[in-house]
């Protein structure tokens, strides 16, 4: 198997193609790079028709993981005690090809057209995500942490109930086994979820969204469901564009009878750069006269 990545340029954006050629064919991938953030958004996805499946579970089946250790010891010797470092996995296996193999699109077709070769590919990711968990719980970091990216428009309960459900169980109990705390970025609309959420042994939902920011599920409600978890909501990126006043409503109004000890806010999405700094200081300023005032 061979690899292969090339930088394009049209129209002063940057696009990276990325190929994987096989014995059995080849796979290409083409994704834009944000000019401010360098974020890599996916234009054409590696599965662009049903046999390119086959493809790509011989890529699957000849991926090996092996542990490196020593960037996240470093890491975290640079960092000391101003936070924790997360160790990084692959998303599970259906958020995987939802997002960065198939494409909601291919996906949701084959799963009605050709749902035998779905669930072959989807057992074969498992299997190898559970090798690469095995490694992250066999890491120095405390916490780990897979971009899942969920939400209820695009992973609708069913989904989330035979797919993700399931894969949490596994992969949980291999971490947990090693002392690990397991975080999940669920960054959409859950309110349709949360029961379903509330069996998956997870730790952390992470980057949880706000109702006016395109959630539709309240921190305190989430909470109540939730009691063996901890939130970390994100700080959305129009409140850099709001004044402080405005600012301060909708934080106060957010942790309003909310359990502080297991609550926190992030930054997981791009904010404007020009007003990035402003707005996280004024945002700091305010968390720290409601905690005086709390």
């Amino acid at each position: 198997m061979e690899k292969g990545e090339q930088e394009l340029w049209k129209e002063g954006r940057k696009y990276i193609v990325r190929r994987l050629s096989t014995p059995r064919g080849q796979l290409t991938e083409l994704s834009v790079i944000d000019p401010t953030y360098g974020s890599r958004w996916i234009k054409e996805f590696f599965v662009k028709e049903p046999r390119d499946y086959e493809v790509l579970m011989y890529v699957l089946e000849n991926t090996f993981f092996y542990p490196v250790f020593d960037p996240l010891r470093i890491s975290e010797e640079n960092l000391g005690e101003d936070g924790l470092v997360f160790a990084h996995v692959e998303r599970s296996p259906f958020q995987r090809l939802l997002l960065d193999l198939a494409g909601p699109e291919r996906l949701f077709t084959d799963l009605v057209e050709r749902p035998e070769l779905v669930e072959e590919v989807l057992t074969l990711l498992g299997r190898k995500s559970e090798e690469e968990y095995a490694i992250a719980a066999s890491s120095p970091i405390k916490v780990v942490h897979v971009w899942d990216n969920i939400t209820e428009d695009m992973t609708t309960p069913r989904f989330f109930e035979r797919y993700c459900l399931p894969f949490y169980h596994r992969v949980s109990e291999i971490l947990h086994q090693k002392g690990k705390l397991f975080a999940v970025h669920m960054d959409g609309k859950l309110k349709h979820l949360q029961e379903l959420i509330s069996e998956a042994p997870i730790d952390v939902i992470e980057s949880f969204t706000l109702p006016g920011a395109g959630g539709n599920l309240e921190v305190k409600e989430a909470q109540r469901k939730w009691p063996g978890k901890s939130i970390i909501a994100n700080i959305p990126a129009y409140w850099c564009f709001q004044e402080r006043e405005a600012v301060r409503e909708h934080l106060f109004s957010v942790l309003q009878g909310v359990d502080r000890s297991r609550f926190m806010f992030c930054v997981s999405e791009d904010l404007p750069p020009l007003r990035m700094w402003s707005a996280l200081t004024t945002i700091t300023d305010i968390l720290e006269s409601w905690e005086r005032e709390g």
